[in-house]
């Protein structure tokens, strides 16, 4: 996260706008290509957090792309691109699957929440539930990760 911040950092002090905006584009891009593994899930603390940073440097950059405006943004467009689903995890207890699984909902609605005090006319709703949670129950140690995540895609497994 310290990388993603700096960088983050440096494109906000590029002084031409559509250099600045091209790089906003392109990072939030790059937020949303990142997919993390977590084989001892648990109650999916990692993959939580891990996201919610994710998304809070997202709406900094939504935030950022709006140069102090208001800016009103259509319900047919979402301009929310890093998703619970670039997260996943493997947990051999069946509850702590469910809690997984749950935590990172709660944590998607309260990033919509925040994302919507960013965006003028965002209003997009959390119910019914539209995302997949990639929380997988099985025993980590004898399942096959490509089989969870394909390794070409992941990016960081965390321990």
């Amino acid at each position: 996260m310290d990388d993603l911040k700096a960088e983050f950092k440096e494109i906000c002090a590029i002084a031409q706008p559509r250099t600045k905006r091209n790089k906003l584009d392109a990072f939030q891009k790059k937020l949303a290509s990142i997919y993390c593994l977590d084989p001892a899930a648990g109650s999916g603390n990692f993959c939580t957090e891990s996201y919610l940073s994710l998304r809070r440097l997202e709406n900094q950059v939504l935030q950022e792309k709006q140069n102090g405006q208001i800016t009103f943004v259509s319900n047919s467009l979402n301009p929310i691109r890093v998703s619970i689903q670039q997260f996943y995890g493997i947990e051999i207890n069946d509850f702590a699957v469910t809690v997984a699984k749950t935590a990172l909902w709660i944590a998607e609605s309260q990033m919509l929440e925040e994302t919507k005090s960013i965006l003028y006319g965002f209003n997009q709703d959390f119910l019914p539930l539209k995302t997949y949670v990639n929380i997988t129950e099985g025993n980590a140690l004898r399942l096959d990760w490509n089989k969870v995540v394909p390794k070409d895609k992941l990016m960081y497994i965390m321990q």
